[in-house]
């Protein structure tokens, strides 16, 4: 009985040549120019950009070539092999551009930031650690004292304003603010050293 050879014997010169994309130049160009048209073909009959084609007509012969080793003749001619990769490729871009279409409409109508935003949020946090520190120091002072300095200079009213409000006399309110802003700056200052 004589062994018949293996189907893929009939294949091989066209798997050699297709595996070869990978590593010979003039089988490239051969491959290329074989099968250009159908590439191009299917990716105009799917979409309307042609720069979208283009890119996508690259990205399959890319895929192609890094791929070339594994082509099976027994699953089909290189075109179909070739057109298979060429719908994955399609497939992957239709993901991508849902992915992009998703990221633009959950950041429509928001603008990024340009350098004097990034500025201006810089100096708001650098402003709102130094308030914190402050109201760190401002706890430090007895009731009276607080309230003095949070009516004169965070209300705005003046001092012989503040002490009717607080039936003080207006001397004495002079002397507690002065005696509790230095005693402010002090411990402001203590902690801008320890920061």
């Amino acid at each position: 009985m004589r062994d018949n050879p293996p189907q893929a014997t009939a294949h091989e010169p066209e798997r050699e040549r297709t595996r070869r994309i990978g590593s010979d130049r003039a089988a490239l160009e051969a491959f290329y120019a074989e099968h250009y048209p159908d590439v191009v073909r299917y990716f105009t009959r799917r979409l309307r950009d042609p720069h979208d084609v283009a890119d996508l007509v690259a990205d399959t012969f890319i895929a192609a070539i890094g791929g070339a080793t594994g082509f099976d003749p027994r699953r089909g001619r290189p075109l179909a092999w070739l057109l298979g990769i060429a719908h994955n490729t399609l497939r992957r871009f239709y993901r991508q551009r849902e992915a992009d279409r998703q990221v633009a409409v959950r950041f429509a109508g928001r603008r990024l930031l340009d350098a004097d935003d990034i500025v201006r949020i810089e100096e708001q946090i650098d402003a709102e650690q130094r308030a914190r520190r402050a109201r760190g120091v401002l706890r430090e002072l007895s009731t009276t004292d607080r309230e003095l300095i949070e009516l004169v200079d965070i209300a705005g009213l003046t001092p012989r304003e503040a002490a009717h409000a607080m039936g003080l006399l207006p001397g004495t309110v002079r002397v507690r603010l002065f005696r509790a802003r230095a005693r402010l700056r002090t411990a402001y200052d203590i902690q801008e050293e320890i920061r």
